[in-house]
């Protein structure tokens, strides 16, 4: 069975970016694929150490909470990211993952694991969807090292409310689609 695994990088448990994944979650689940969601909030683990371990080996030498998402990446049909927007960036736990996801090239910057879809959502405070979009394309020109083919970038706007997602059909039914196109 095709695996798609989440990664919640937002404080709040029951905020936007949840709502979103476990939207997207459903979605994948209702395509015929599994859905492991993570809460990096939640997890206890370091940032990238710069070891370098994993030029020679194709894992982290890390071995904390993050290590098991790591494995799941590497066998992942697709990934999905969220994080809200703070002070124009993604959130810290979100920025330490993606450091953490350096095994997943090779010493010459290509795919160890092959390539696998990729969704990212984000939620910010301002109204316009486009505000950060030059910050959303500049962390997404990291991901085809990864492997990663970035197939959708939902924003949830106005998430100062924490229930702006749940309040916004048309963004769920996006991410529902969002969801079911990745199982496929």
């Amino acid at each position: 069975m095709k695996e798609v695994v989440l990664f919640n990088g937002s404080p709040r448990m029951d905020g936007n970016i949840a709502t979103l994944l476990n939207t997207v979650a459903r979605g994948v689940e209702d395509g015929g694929a599994s859905a492991k969601i993570y809460t990096l909030f939640k997890m206890k683990f370091m940032a990238c150490q710069s070891c370098f371990s994993c030029r020679i080996h194709p894992d982290c030498a890390i071995n904390d909470e993050l290590h098991d998402a790591l494995q799941r990446v590497k066998t992942a049909h697709a990934i999905v990211v969220g994080s809200p927007i703070y002070m124009m960036q993604m959130t810290g736990p979100v920025k330490n993952m993606y450091d953490r996801f350096f095994p997943l090239t090779d010493p010459s910057y290509k795919p160890r694991f092959g390539p696998k879809k990729m969704l990212t959502v984000y939620s910010q405070g301002m109204e316009d969807p486009h505000l950060f979009e030059s910050y959303f394309e500049y962390t997404a020109a990291m991901f085809p090292f990864f492997g990663f083919n970035l197939v959708d970038n939902i924003v949830c706007t106005s998430a100062n409310d924490p229930e702006s997602a749940e309040h916004n059909a048309d963004l769920k039914i996006r991410a529902y689609e969002a969801g079911k196109a990745l199982a496929l």
